[in-house]
């Protein structure tokens, strides 16, 4: 696998996470059901993508081994990402 996909699995895996993290605060601000059932789905939708990301993310640290260097957009500096009992493990440089 290339370690290119590990880098666009994660920025998209923290895309995802700042965008449903986001939609949490709008469904906190919203006073119009509509607009909640709306943002609630579109939130689901989000989650169930970063799920499959997440997963695709997992197999490719699988098969690169230790822990393996990214960098964060939302954090702004470099994270070292490694699965530990089949889970995402996020640790500062």
């Amino acid at each position: 696998m290339e370690n290119n996909n590990i880098q666009e699995y994660f920025t998209t895996y923290i895309e995802l996470l700042d965008k449903i993290h986001t939609l949490g605060h709008e469904i906190d601000a919203s006073v119009i059901e509509t607009d909640i059932q709306d943002i609630i789905e579109k939130r689901s939708k989000y989650k169930a993508r970063m799920h499959r990301v997440r997963n695709k993310l997992i197999m490719a640290l699988k098969d690169e081994g230790n822990k393996y260097r990214v960098y964060n957009a939302l954090a702004q500096k470099n994270t070292l990402l490694s699965v530990i009992d089949g889970k995402l493990e996020f640790n500062e440089e």
